[in-house]
């Protein structure tokens, strides 16, 4: 499951199940997680203080959970349902800003999106937040991004996906705008194929971002996901079809809409996958929260939606956090 890892952010999991091990706890849990950031990462950009370190939180550790008898590094410790989702969030991350790989800084936003967890905590004591985190990610060197000339595109867009709907004889790209901060936004731009410019999907609000966008061969349509971005994170929006020949543009699942035939406590659509030819039922990946022991878990699955009745059909659990 850790493929797609940079070998730093495996090593900051190796340290972990060895903190585990040594408070003797069954579970690796997320103040383990953040032991073995600190331990692979002793210097930071993301840390304003000097004081945040290893043996330091280690102490406040201590003094917060009981310590146990040391656990053999040769049992093989499980994670935490905290630190599963931890993880999930990492990857989300790094999919959002269109990175190709996981790295410890995607691992510390993620504990930092499990607001509830210990590790959480701690951060917010020491003055780290989402925010600063996911700006210090963002300002990494961008000199290899390529720069769209295409006209109708304005500056400030980099490319990240391009489709093609044969029934319209239509391009559609969705570009990542870069002078967003920390926020991983997008566009879509269309235009006929013999056409020379490009026009914009709709007139998203700053904080909307329309991505992972999906076509089909018979229909003149394309489908995509809408997320709303306040206080450093990422709210469902809806999903919208667009007429690629009318350019009418409507919603197509409105946010909660979604129907479930299993208990759970919330859910949501991340990405799209595929749509049939008669653009009638999309293929997505879905977050589901289920109620577990008096709180709950996420789990996250290929799904089939009915885009008439908005049913959704859990067809594989993904379990590979590379999805």
């Amino acid at each position: 499951m850790f493929e797609r890892y940079t070998e730093k952010a495996r090593r900051v999991i190796f340290f972990a199940r060895y903190e585990a091990s040594k408070f003797g706890s069954p579970y690796i849990e997320s103040e383990h997680l953040l032991l073995g950031f600190l331990r692979e990462n002793k210097a930071t950009k993301f840390f304003s203080t000097s004081a945040l370190t290893a043996d330091s939180i280690r102490q406040q550790i201590e003094t917060h959970t009981k310590v146990r008898e040391k656990i053999p590094t040769s049992v093989d410790l499980p994670l935490s349902n905290e630190s599963k989702r931890i993880l999930h969030y990492a990857s989300e991350e790094a999919d959002r800003l269109g990175h190709k790989h996981i790295g410890t800084e995607h691992l510390l936003a993620g504990m930092l999106l499990e607001k509830d967890c210990y590790a959480a905590r701690l951060l917010s004591e020491h003055g780290v937040s989402l925010e600063s985190v996911r700006i210090g990610i963002t300002e990494e060197p961008t000199k290899e991004l390529a720069q769209p000339k295409s006209p109708g595109i304005p500056a400030g867009y980099r490319w990240k996906n391009l489709l093609y709907n044969p029934a319209s004889d239509s391009i559609i790209v969705e570009m990542a705008r870069t002078n967003t901060g920390h926020l991983p936004m997008s566009r879509l731009f269309t235009r006929h194929k013999d056409a020379a410019a490009y026009e914009r999907v709709g007139n998203p609000a700053d904080d909307v971002s329309y991505e992972s966008p999906v076509t089909c061969e018979k229909q003149p349509i394309v489908i995509f996901n809408s997320m709303k971005w306040a206080g450093g994170g990422g709210n469902p929006d809806g999903v919208y079809t667009f007429d690629l020949r009318t350019k009418e543009l409507k919603v197509c699942v409105a946010k909660d809409a979604l129907i479930i035939p299993e208990p759970h406590l919330r859910s949501w659509i991340l990405t799209l996958v595929s749509l049939s030819d008669d653009g009638q039922t999309l293929h997505v990946k879905v977050g589901i929260e289920k109620p577990v022991s008096g709180s709950g878990v996420v789990q996250y699955y290929l799904a089939s939606l009915g885009l008439a009745d908005n049913k959704l059909e859990l067809l594989s659990h993904l379990k590979d956090i590379r999805f």
